[in-house]
């Protein structure tokens, strides 16, 4: 209602010739802008395109009469703040994710009882967050943008996870057994939210399924695949490297095997 008021009022401005394009007063979108609501976000985002087509062509269409071509200045501003609101959203399901991540405390595991069960609730909460914004957006959003924020979304919480997996220090057996455990169960649950909207894995999610599997394999088997390329192709020397000093014990014999780690591709 509010968009069909404004684009009736620019019209009417420009018929009458009484006020200068710019004098409308965009700043009253403001109030209509909700970035914690997904819903409202993506239909501001939708409405702001819808309006800013309807003035581009309704000045097509009242050109002779307008006295300039300030009403592109109206145009950039609707879609531009479309845009603010919905890249805004998508920061402020970012940083939720983050402070749910965060509330763990780290994903060591040293002295901490049932840490594999606070990691579990933690990525529980986090899809649920994220299924509520997806659900919203893909039902309100364009196919396309829809994807391009799952997708952006996705990578950062995998990344967000994935930084802090890379810098611990110390991974018993029974700790890598149980951040297997929960990483597997996060893409699981994040493969139901992507659903086929996303039909290629991006180099985050690779990263993250090798990561699974590389607190399972044997140093031997790690070396093996950074040689092959498997592992360089999406890591550094630098990542593996310490991952491996994390997971397994300093003897000359693993020291060996480690030194054959080098070369970055990246």
């Amino acid at each position: 209602m509010y968009c069909l008021k404004l684009l009736f009022s620019i019209s009417n401005f420009w018929k009458s010739r009484r006020l200068p394009v710019l004098c409308v007063d965009t700043t009253a979108y403001d109030p209509f802008v909700d970035t914690e609501n997904p819903k409202k976000s993506a239909v501001f985002f939708c409405d702001s395109w819808y309006l800013s087509h309807s003035v581009f062509w309704e000045s097509l269409a009242l050109k002779n009469d307008l006295p300039d071509e300030n009403f592109i200045d109206i145009v950039s501003y609707l879609k531009n703040k479309g845009m603010a609101t919905l890249r805004n959203s998508s920061n402020a399901l970012s940083e939720k994710v983050e402070t749910l991540f965060r509330q763990i405390g780290g994903l060591d595991g040293q002295g901490k009882e049932n840490h594999g069960m606070v990691i579990e609730m933690a990525f529980v909460q986090i899809v649920a967050l994220i299924n509520k914004f997806m659900s919203a957006w893909k039902k309100n959003l364009p196919k396309d943008r829809y994807q391009q924020i799952l997708r952006s979304t996705i990578d950062k919480t995998l990344k967000l996870i994935l930084s802090d997996t890379l810098a611990i220090q110390d991974i018993s057996a029974k700790h890598s057994t149980c951040l297997s455990n929960n990483f597997s169960l996060l893409l699981d649950q994040l493969s139901k939210v992507r659903s086929d909207d996303l039909e290629e894995d991006s180099d985050s999610w690779v990263r993250f399924k090798l990561v699974i599997g590389l607190m399972d394999d044997s140093l031997v088997k790690i070396v093996e695949g950074w040689e092959n390329g498997t592992l360089s192709k999406y890591f550094r020397s630098s990542e593996i490297q310490h991952l491996v000093r994390a997971l397994f014990q300093n003897t000359d014999k693993n020291a060996a095997l480690r030194r054959r780690i080098t070369g970055d591709v990246l």
